[in-house]
């Protein structure tokens, strides 16, 4: 069993959320009741249903009675009398114990050999090969394919794996100096360090293209000196023509 706290208190505030939801909806119910708005068995009791089928995680948690009039049921002018006035709603000594469950989840395995640590760091090979195809399907373009030839297509798809293949070796490189960081926190710290190309037209009519990128920040030098960059982008001076 594993626990996972970023996943408790996703949970407690989703059941915290439904279960106040659940109890406005209730003491909403019992308010038209004791008006005398709703009477009818039949008619709470559908009411009832409809709030439980709402919130069936909460309406599991909690036992509800109803309290009927002293003559319900008599015969009265020939017709039964039915009269609800009153709602109890009594929380389960279970709920809790499933209180105490959020966060918690099972991993399951036949894997009997294997201890805590290695089925947990089996398991999470999972999330990241989900990681690997959602960052080949979209940040490193390997769809949509355009290409027509079979031998276009490959090449397509090698350029992309091969850019995955970096971009492991640069999870790993910063795993390796404790850094957890996830490649999409990685792609979006950096994407503030630019790189752009300044024209310049000397007097003498020779056209300077000059390839320069931004002073870096705080976070872009530490992402560096982690994965041993010492010149990143190094600034390139090139002719282009003369007129």
């Amino acid at each position: 069993m594993c626990r996972s706290l970023g996943r408790s208190k996703k949970e407690s505030a989703i059941s915290s959320q439904a279960n106040e939801r659940f109890l406005v909806d209730i003491t909403s119910l019992n308010t038209s009741i004791t008006k005398g708005s709703i009477s009818k068995t039949t008619v709470v009791s559908e009411r009832i249903g409809r709030i439980k089928a709402k919130y069936p995680s909460i309406a599991s948690k909690y036992e509800i009675s109803l309290e009927y009039h002293q003559d319900h049921g008599k015969i009265i002018k020939k017709r039964r009398f039915d009269k609800v006035i009153n709602l109890t709603i009594t929380e389960k000594p279970t709920k809790a114990k499933d209180d105490n469950l959020q966060g918690a989840y099972v991993i399951d395995t036949s894997h009997s050999e294997l201890d805590a640590g290695e089925i947990w760091n089996i398991y999470t090979t999972l999330t990241k090969v989900e990681d690997a195809f959602r960052s080949l399907k979209s940040d490193l373009g390997l769809r949509p394919v355009y290409h027509q030839l079979a031998s276009r297509t490959a090449a397509h798809l090698f350029i992309s794996v091969l850019a995955y293949h970096l971009l492991s070796a640069i999870e790993l490189t910063l795993r390796q100096n404790n850094d957890k960081r996830r490649w999409s926190t990685i792609q979006e710290q950096l994407n503030s360090h630019r790189r752009a190309t300044i024209v310049l037209t000397s007097d003498k009519g020779v056209v300077y293209h000059i390839r320069t990128s931004g002073v870096p920040e705080p976070v872009h030098k530490e992402i560096y000196r982690l994965l041993g960059v010492s010149d990143p982008l190094k600034r390139i001076k090139t002719i282009a023509t003369h007129l």
